[in-house]
């Protein structure tokens, strides 16, 4: 009796794990999505006019022979690398559609594939489908022929100045998708980033928490006060940052106060530059926002009084011989990328 009570209950514990996990049988020969959209030898000529255009990518659904949630994975690569290196332009659930505006497509590819900005390049389209975490199938590749964009700047319009994409200041690209540059903005308010000097391309808003959108009804980005800031947009990832300088000093062993703290320096509105007038001994000499450490900028070269300024460079322009010195930043960008300084002994 023992024994065939135990049998029972052997019997009665797989037959309940068997009502748990019915078992799925999917078919031998799996149908594989199809793209319908863009066709195969398409192309995608992205501009500024057009920036903002859709790319809808549609596909038609696989046949697992079971019904079951499926999902999808849409990736691009250059023509003839199979996929070897692919970037992943969306990851879905139960859909089959995704769009994404022409310029973001550029961005990615730039980005992800490492296309060459502004130029022509073939790149293959495909949809992976998966479910259960497995049996992975793959849709025909569709090539489409892109001409890339990279846009060198950002216009920045808001209240400050009259919402006038045409009159904005502008920061640069760093990248073929970032950008960076100081601005002032002469009262408090809100500004977005435009991809041209108007607003019927890509704006990119106040998306929360430090992302943009680029949804043209969102509003401005917000700021408390006048200013300097140093402004940094990712068109790609869709971040931004604004930091308020109140000012840029001097530190190192030919200032007044050595390593110990900054001396502040003079900031002109009318041309962008941070200058000092100052008594100067022989020693170390480079530059920092707000006396603090965060933002510090080295020189390219230790010995050059006039050259370019590099982000936490640990070097410091040396001082030779004492005296009187105008000392000046310029950080407008205004006449070519990048930030400089000048030492000048009167």
């Amino acid at each position: 009796m023992k024994k065939i009570f135990i049998i029972l209950l052997v019997v009665s514990a797989f037959l309940h794990a068997c009502k748990k996990a019915p078992l799925t049988t999917v078919s031998a020969n799996i149908t594989a999505p199809m793209l319908t959209n863009p066709a195969d030898g398409s192309s995608v000529d992205v501009t500024i006019a057009d920036s903002a255009q859709i790319l809808n990518i549609t596909w038609a659904k696989p046949d697992y022979g079971v019904a079951a949630v499926v999902n999808y994975i849409i990736q691009a690569d250059s023509a003839g690398k199979n996929f070897s290196k692919s970037y992943t332009l969306a990851s879905l659930t139960s859909t089959t559609s995704f769009g994404l505006s022409y310029n973001s497509l550029s961005s990615k590819l730039m980005n992800g594939l490492g296309l060459t900005p502004n130029a022509l390049s073939t790149v293959e389209i495909r949809v992976a489908s998966a479910i259960y975490g497995k049996d992975t199938v793959y849709s025909k590749p569709v090539k489409v022929a892109l001409t890339t964009l990279a846009v060198n700047q950002l216009w920045l319009p808001g209240s400050y100045e009259g919402y006038n994409p045409g009159a904005a200041p502008t920061i640069p690209s760093v990248t073929q998708t970032t950008y960076e540059g100081y601005v002032y903005f002469s009262a408090a308010g809100n500004f977005k980033f435009t991809s041209a000097p108007d607003y019927n391309h890509i704006n990119y808003g106040d998306g929360g928490n430090g992302t943009l959108t680029t949804n043209g009804n969102a509003g401005g980005i917000v700021y408390n006060s006048a200013g300097v800031y140093l402004l940094d947009a990712d068109i790609t990832n869709l971040t931004y940052s604004a930091t308020y300088i109140s000012t840029f000093g001097i530190i190192g062993t030919s200032t007044p106060q050595g390593w110990n703290a900054s001396t502040p320096m003079t900031y002109d509105q009318s041309t962008g530059l941070w200058s000092i007038k100052i008594a100067l001994v022989p020693g170390a000499l480079k530059f920092r926002a707000d006396d603090g450490w965060t933002i510090n900028y080295g020189p390219l070269d230790s010995n050059a009084l006039t050259g370019t300024l590099q982000f936490n460079n640990p070097g410091a322009i040396t001082i030779n011989n004492a005296g009187t010195y105008t000392v000046t930043i310029d950080m407008t960008q205004k006449k070519q990328k990048g930030y400089y300084y000048t030492v000048v002994q009167d």
